[in-house]
């Protein structure tokens, strides 16, 4: 279709990818304009290829310098990337994150999870699957930020709102769901930073991570 999304997808031929795809490629909103098994022909895709929308690529095809997804970004700025992981790959999931990815999810991730991770992040949101989700929980909260000797009390309203944007809902997103409005919940944010001495929200989710607020 004329208005379905682009996908690039990267990963090693299996018989298991090739089924995913095939069944992917009967969604009306998505568009295989490439399909990849060998990282060396990620660069010249993006480089040829207009317009793509979501670049999926298998962790395997990651190399150990996380500026390699800046880099893709810098060619084709326009892309999102969703990462392939197996449940046992122990990368760093933040940094990748932070390097550029816009989701994580396992390899096993049946038809209808991937679909909504796709659509997820199409919509300019980030997604994480549960099973690698506890991993970067487990992550955060055993990190020592210094505050074990300042405790912050967050209101129930505060760790819904927390959870919420752990979890990569947008502010509108978070608003919509707890019945209020967008400009709420900035208000929110601006207080959970003043009230933490944060610089950034991240560190907030960081400091209620391990106080146990969110686990």
């Amino acid at each position: 279709m004329e208005n379905s999304a682009k996908i690039i997808w990267a990963s090693p031929q299996t018989l298991a990818r090739d089924g995913i795809i095939s069944l992917l490629d009967q969604e009306p909103d998505f568009a295989f304009a490439a399909i990849i098994s060998k990282r060396d022909d990620i660069i010249p895709a993006l480089s040829t290829q207009p317009a793509i929308d979501l670049l999926v690529i298998d962790h395997v095809f990651l190399p150990d310098d996380q500026r390699y997804l800046t880099m893709l970004k810098k060619i084709a700025p326009q892309i999102k990337v969703l990462v392939l992981s197996g449940i046992e790959y122990d990368e760093d999931i933040l940094g990748l994150m932070k390097s550029g990815a816009d989701g994580y999810i396992v390899n096993e991730a049946n038809k209808d999870e991937l679909v909504f991770a796709i659509k997820h992040i199409l919509s300019g949101n980030t997604y994480i699957c549960t099973a690698l989700y506890l991993k970067v929980l487990e992550r955060i909260a055993a990190t020592d930020f210094g505050k074990k000797d300042h405790a912050v009390e967050f209101s129930p309203r505060e760790e819904q709102i927390l959870k919420l944007i752990l979890e990569g809902y947008s502010n509108q997103e978070i608003a919509y769901q707890l019945f209020t409005n967008k400009r709420t919940i900035l208000k929110y944010r601006e207080s959970l930073l003043q009230k933490t001495g944060a610089s950034d929200i991240g560190t907030v989710i960081r400091i209620a991570l391990q106080q146990g607020v969110l686990n």
